[in-house]
């Protein structure tokens, strides 16, 4: 999408109320909100192979445009989200947030606050995930294998032999387990999982000084490869008033402005002054000062549906991949 065509939207909200029309459409107990088709699948131009379906909508709650994508004989079903914000929109004083702040949406949201729920319920699905941050550009995908289960199964605390029992009692009561239809329980389990992300991520404090090791480990491993190593001879080629010559990346020292990780221990989730493992004191982020607020203001900031395009592909209708996205992302 052009500039033109990306409007600046308020974060994603889930509290509107239905339109005018809708109001005047419906009796007051069956109001409710329906998201803007924005094209049909007649009117995108295909190659002859291809068979999928194809929708265009725009959810009603938040106005997030969002491409479905029906292929009722994929054995991949994906999903992704591509936001309209990289590393030239880092600060002055927290270079390479774009990409750490990539980092802390995998680590827990309000609905779904266990670090590894996302990364297990997709491995149980036959799928994984991954993210990069670009310059002006982030994208967040996973994939699932189209698998259909129950509810509880999706917790993955029921033995195989309780789950036997449970359909044995209720072959004996004359029940028989439901066939689900529409999205497969992996591509809705994985998109109301994935939703969080850009709803209410917990950017836990205690999660902060292990990520940041993280990616200053990224930022040591990258300096001996040639491709890094060109391109940062780019951007320090570039004029300092343009954003290329940011450094992306970041490490411990710039994403605490100015924390030194070698006066940290690594271990130690206190703060204050603390004897450190190589014997020197151990200070809070090195010295340095936490990015937390700061990743708040650049989720907050950059996050919200006039910057998000997301994509959606699966087996199901498009009738059903619509509303699976609109009660994932929509409320």
């Amino acid at each position: 999408a052009t500039d033109a065509d990306i409007q600046q939207e308020p974060p994603i909200t889930f509290t509107s109320s239905p339109t005018t029309e809708e109001s005047t459409a419906l009796n007051p107990s069956e109001q409710t909100l329906r998201s803007k088709i924005l094209a049909t699948d007649s009117e995108f131009q295909k190659s002859l192979p291809d068979t999928r379906s194809y929708r265009v909508i725009s959810l009603p709650q938040n106005s997030l445009t969002v491409l479905l994508a029906s292929d009722p004989q994929t054995d991949v079903e994906a999903a992704s989200m591509h936001v309209r914000a990289g590393h030239f929109d880092d600060p002055p004083h927290r270079a390479g947030l774009a990409h750490f702040h990539e980092h802390m949406l995998f680590l827990g949201t309000e609905k779904y606050p266990r670090e590894e729920e996302y990364e297990e319920f997709l491995g149980r699905n036959g799928g994984m995930s991954n993210a990069y941050t670009d310059m002006e550009d982030t994208n967040y995908y996973f994939n699932v294998a189209p698998l259909d289960h129950d509810d509880d199964d999706d917790e993955g605390g029921s033995s195989e032999e309780e789950k036997d029992d449970n359909m044995n009692a209720e072959e004996k009561n004359g029940k028989s387990k439901k066939v689900r239809q529409g999205t497969s329980a992996a591509l809705a389990g994985a998109l109301d999982r994935f939703s969080q992300f850009f709803i209410s991520p917990l950017f836990d404090e205690s999660m902060l000084e292990r990520e940041l090791r993280a990616v200053n480990s990224e930022y040591l491993n990258g300096r001996t490869a040639d491709n890094w190593r060109n391109y940062q001879m780019l951007k320090q080629g570039a004029s300092k008033e343009h954003p290329f010559s940011k450094f992306g990346c970041g490490n411990y020292n710039t994403l605490t402005n100015g924390g030194d990780p070698s006066l940290k221990n690594e271990n130690d989730g206190n703060s204050g002054e603390e004897e450190s493992a190589n014997g020197s004191t151990a200070v809070e982020f090195g010295g340095g000062s936490s990015p937390r607020e700061d990743l708040i203001k650049f989720w907050t900031d950059k996050y919200h549906a006039g910057n998000l395009r997301l994509c959606v592909v699966g087996r199901a209708s498009l009738d059903d991949l619509q509303k699976t996205v609109e009660q994932a992302f929509g409320g």
